[in-house]
């Protein structure tokens, strides 16, 4: 065997209503178990807190660099939430999947994400940050609202594009209480990307990207579903847009210094690219995630998928200084 793989995640439980969205599908796990299991690892799935950092603890000191975790954990209300995993595994001294605790807290804060590539050139519209309920629109309607620190379209509907005064106070003060953090910007009316990026520092490469296409103005939670793949993607884009959205995330990926996979969306406004967000924990389904169908359009498969991102964990593992002070310390 190459080593042992621990799938470490949150498995849907529908007496667990918190995880919403953030949760992978029994059928997911099976599959990403079976397909690893056939490129010659050992598959362990995980998905207790307790039992995951018993398991990492226990592990002999000499034989941490033959395991790997593929982080699919993504929790709830934590800033941190998307980081456990991955802090974790470095301070350990072992390996795992996709990118750095650092990165992952950087990029579920979708605020602090546009301020920092905002600072670099990448094209964002205006962006403001709101925490009070009682808060009077800070730009011009129509605009477009959502939670500032959460993934798969959750707390997202038609609702949320503000045309008015009226929507405005009928919207923000549950959103607030419910999230927060909320972020506010200019609707953008025109249709939505998304590309992925693969690879460690100094080898990123994109994939082509696609338009994202889906019922109605929104890309809300329940165009979004884990249950069935409602959106569809469509990659017939334009040859110089396409060169500029792979431009802007390999750029991306560099500035953000991430690691095995990101997944980046933009939207158009008067056909030009806006950034809109950077998801560090993309979903692996090989049914309704967009990373391996956008993976599969450059004709490679999902087992290739899974393949390259142990191989680029164990990369990072054997070669990024982050590591150093728990090696230093635990081997």
């Amino acid at each position: 065997m190459k080593g042992t793989v621990i799938l470490a995640c949150d498995v849907y439980d529908p007496n667990e209503p918190e995880l919403s969205q953030e949760w992978e599908s029994n059928e997911t796990i099976q599959k990403m178990e079976m397909t690893i299991l056939e490129l010659g690892y050992d598959v362990a799935v995980l998905s207790n807190p307790t039992e995951i950092t018993s398991v990492l603890c226990n592990i002999p000191i000499e034989e941490r660099s033959h395991w790997i975790v593929w982080n699919l954990v993504e929790g709830y209300h934590s800033p941190n939430r998307e980081a456990y995993i991955p802090a974790l595994c470095e301070y350990l001294a072992i390996p795992h999947t996709g990118s750095s605790a650092a990165v992952q807290t950087l990029t579920l804060d979708k605020y602090k994400t546009k301020l920092f590539l905002k600072s670099f050139g990448i094209p964002t519209k205006d962006f403001w940050l709101v925490e009070d309920k009682n808060q009077t629109p800070p730009g011009n309607f129509p605009l477009f609202i959502k939670p500032n620190g959460e993934g798969s379209s959750l707390g997202i509907g038609e609702k949320n594009r503000i045309l008015n005064s009226k929507d405005w106070l009928e919207v923000l003060p549950t959103l607030v209480e419910t999230y927060k953090s909320i972020l506010v910007e200019p609707y953008l009316s025109g249709r939505e990307l998304t590309i992925a990026v693969i690879g460690n520092k100094g080898s990123y490469v994109a994939t082509d990207p696609a338009f994202v296409d889906y019922p109605g103005f929104v890309y809300s939670d329940l165009v979004k579903s884990k249950e069935n793949l409602v959106e569809s993607l469509d990659f017939l884009v334009p040859e110089e847009l396409s060169k500029t959205l792979e431009n802007y995330a390999v750029q991306i990926a560099n500035l953000l210094g991430s690691s095995g996979y990101i997944r980046i969306d933009f939207k158009l406004e008067k056909d030009l690219p806006y950034f809109l967000e950077v998801n560090a924990t993309p979903g692996f389904s090989s049914v309704y995630s967009t990373l391996p169908l956008l993976w599969e359009k450059n004709g490679k498969s999902y087992s290739e998928l899974l393949k390259q991102c142990l191989e680029l964990g164990f990369l990072e593992y054997q070669h990024h200084h982050r590591y150093k002070y728990a090696k230093d310390r635990n081997l």
